[in-house]
């Protein structure tokens, strides 16, 4: 599946810049394969980063580097946004809570989908 078919409208109809960064790690079992996704929307500066299905150890280093990138970019807040719908969501919630993001109260519908997006927010500044 396309990568940019998971992105709410509300991030695509505003055109934007899709980012990719895949991230492999070893493990004892054999390997961890995270894909992290990110859109600029240079009209407003605004930097969204698609919570990644798998999250492994070495993740945390393609989130670094995404947020560098929305540094680059000038943007002041980088936005990750998580389905509601993942089985997963607390985790994932309390996962980016744990490395400096905050819980907004804003989310994003995607009627297209049917889906709605908890957002994120890390300050760049």
């Amino acid at each position: 599946m396309n990568a940019s078919q998971d992105v709410p409208e509300a991030i695509m109809e505003h055109g934007c810049m899709e980012l990719q960064v895949e991230c492999t790690e070893a493990i004892p079992m054999g390997r961890v394969l995270s894909n992290w996704n990110a859109y600029f929307v240079p009209e407003r500066a605004q930097f969204y980063i698609a919570a990644p299905t798998v999250i492994s150890a070495s993740s945390k280093t393609s989130l670094v580097s995404l947020l560098e990138v929305a540094e680059t970019f000038e943007c002041t807040t980088a936005w990750m946004y998580v389905d509601r719908k993942r089985l997963d969501f607390m985790s994932v919630v309390s996962t980016f809570k744990y490395l400096g993001f905050q819980l907004s109260q804003t989310t994003i519908k995607d009627s297209r989908q049917n889906r709605m997006y908890a957002l994120l927010r890390y300050e760049l500044e």
